[in-house]
């Protein structure tokens, strides 16, 4: 394969990953991605409620691939379907507490046809409902977190400052979500808490790894700075004698009759002012 042909892929791998990151970060990619690897590990779920068929890790990249197709594809058909990417996200937004009641009524269901309680199993769909909601959710933290960071660098360095974080952040966030993501399929075994546990360690795992590329952030810095600056300000606080000079280490200069009441305080006072040898020394008048 020739340079032109590798650098005409991965072009084209920079344009699909441009456009599935903001549906993976704030719409509903993440949620597909995850389930579609989910499904290829462990297995699709049958009416007996296990999976089957998993394939769990024989084929890493592979799956991955599949669920980031998957993504794609449902995004596209969201996007058509709603009208844009912000009028998708703002649909599945509106569309959280209706589908948190639908998993409530579904859990109850299932569970009084298994004898069990409805409110346990009605709580467990709900918690379930919003679990796939998960990264959504998340998305939008995030990058509200993120707005002071870049408005701070845009105050202090310019647009320029401000986009570069914006692009640090665009990092960060993605790569957390895609961890995320990634977590909530490997810890989904786990009922109703694995994959939003998965999902929480998964994005710290994420947004760690590209913090290691895209360094600390703007604030981070800022932060950093006024720590040492406050430690360097203190140091000199401890050292520093009202001599004249700027060197904190330069002793005071004491009158001489500073320099008697300071011998007469080590000698005690009274107790040597008769001795020969400090009145001889000047200690005493």
């Amino acid at each position: 394969m020739g340079i032109s042909a590798i650098g005409s892929r991965a072009w084209n791998y920079i344009k699909r990953g441009a456009q599935l990151a903001p549906d993976f970060v704030l719409g509903t990619g993440n949620e597909v991605f995850s389930k579609t690897l989910t499904d290829s590990f462990y297995g699709t779920v049958k009416e007996t409620g296990k999976r089957t068929g998993g394939l769990h890790f024989k084929n890493f990249w592979t799956q991955l691939k599949n669920a980031t197709k998957s993504a794609e594809d449902f995004n596209k058909i969201q996007r058509d379907k709603h009208g844009g990417f912000f009028k998708n996200m703002y649909k599945q937004t509106l569309s959280i507490p209706t589908r948190m009641k639908a998993g409530w009524r579904l859990g109850a269901r299932t569970a009084a046809k298994a004898g069990k309680a409805k409110w346990w199993g009605g709580l467990k769909g709900s918690i379930k409902s919003l679990g796939t909601r998960l990264p959504l959710l998340g998305g939008l933290l995030a990058i509200g977190i993120e707005i002071p960071n870049i408005w701070s660098a845009t105050k202090d360095k310019g647009i320029i400052g401000g986009a570069t974080e914006t692009v640090k952040t665009a990092a960060r966030v993605t790569s957390g979500m895609v961890g995320g993501a990634i977590g909530a399929a490997l810890l989904s075994p786990i009922p109703v808490v694995g994959p939003i546990l998965g999902s929480i360690i998964g994005y710290m795992a994420g947004d760690g790894l590209a913090s290691l590329i895209t360094g600390k952030s703007h604030t981070e810095k800022k932060m950093e700075a006024q720590a040492q600056a406050q430690q360097q300000k203190t140091g000199q606080g401890q050292y520093h004698f009202d001599t004249g000079s700027t060197n904190p280490f330069m002793q005071p200069t004491l009158t001489p009759q500073e320099l008697a009441m300071l011998q007469m305080q080590m000698y005690g006072g009274g107790k040597y002012s008769d001795d020969f040898m400090a009145r001889q020394a000047g200690l005493f008048y």
